[in-house]
């Protein structure tokens, strides 16, 4: 057995014992079956909230498409905070604790340690959109009209990317940082000021990862993605990549240090 799978199979024991598999995916499914059962019940909730019932119906109903679309703004919203709380102390915490000593000691390839530790993150993080995504096209079909799964897949590939690259700058943070509280808020910062960044400057940044964002919403609401969709996907991939180095990299200086 490999030095990785090793270290991987760490990484979801100890995942498992912090029930990360457990409130992280229950975190994700609450947000994606909340949106069509607020939608559908929408008049009832506000008609209970004192709106009279002929206002009450007069507010339209969402279509199916813009409520899969609002459960993506919500993961990356909301979901992004938690993943962010979740991940902020993998490396960092390890550090304070001086297990990562117990564990760099023996030969162990600090690119190993690493890409394990990045594993065992985007598995929970892809398990847990995935689950939130099931969850909201299941209940939408129930409540609404149907839509069609392969366009719901192709836009949780497309979203779950961009989580993938906030979750690599979060890893790199934490290799560089002892401090978790600042590894979560400069890492919801960057993803705020690059998502900014990409809606002001517009044709500028065609190759920010937070155009994915926007091409998974594209997808659903108009069965395709725009034109600089793969230009995106393609930058995003080099981007984890070169985060991924300064990781391994910010790993060795750590040791060295130790």
């Amino acid at each position: 057995m490999s030095t990785w799978t090793l270290l991987f199979h760490k990484e979801m024991l100890e995942s498992a014992r912090n029930y990360k598999w457990l409130w992280i995916p229950l975190v994700f499914l609450f947000l994606g079956i909340s949106n069509p059962v607020t939608s559908y019940y929408m008049p009832q909730i506000l008609e209970a909230g004192g709106v009279a019932a002929d206002a009450a119906k007069l507010i339209p109903l969402p279509t199916s498409e813009e409520i899969m679309v609002k459960s993506l703004s919500q993961y990356g919203t909301l979901g992004l905070l938690v993943l962010a709380l979740s991940f902020m102390g993998i490396v960092a915490a390890e550090r304070q604790s001086g297990s990562v000593i117990m564990v760099l000691v023996k030969p162990v390839s600090h690119t190993s340690y690493i890409l394990a530790k990045w594993s065992g993150m985007n598995v929970i993080t892809l398990a847990a959109v995935g689950l939130g995504q099931f969850g909201t096209w299941y209940y939408t079909s129930v409540l609404f009209d149907s839509i069609p799964f392969q366009l719901v897949w192709t836009s949780y590939l497309i979203f779950s990317l961009w989580l993938m690259f906030i979750n690599t700058i979060t890893l790199l943070l934490s290799s560089i940082l002892k401090s978790t509280g600042g590894i979560a808020f400069i890492s919801l910062a960057l993803a705020a000021v690059l998502a900014i960044l990409t809606q002001v400057l517009g044709d500028t940044m065609k190759w920010s990862p937070s155009r994915l964002t926007g091409e998974a919403g594209q997808i659903l609401l108009k069965g395709q993605g725009g034109e600089n969709m793969w230009l995106a996907i393609v930058l995003s991939s080099v981007f984890i990549v070169v985060l991924l180095a300064g990781a391994v990299a910010a790993s060795r200086r750590m040791w060295t240090k130790a």
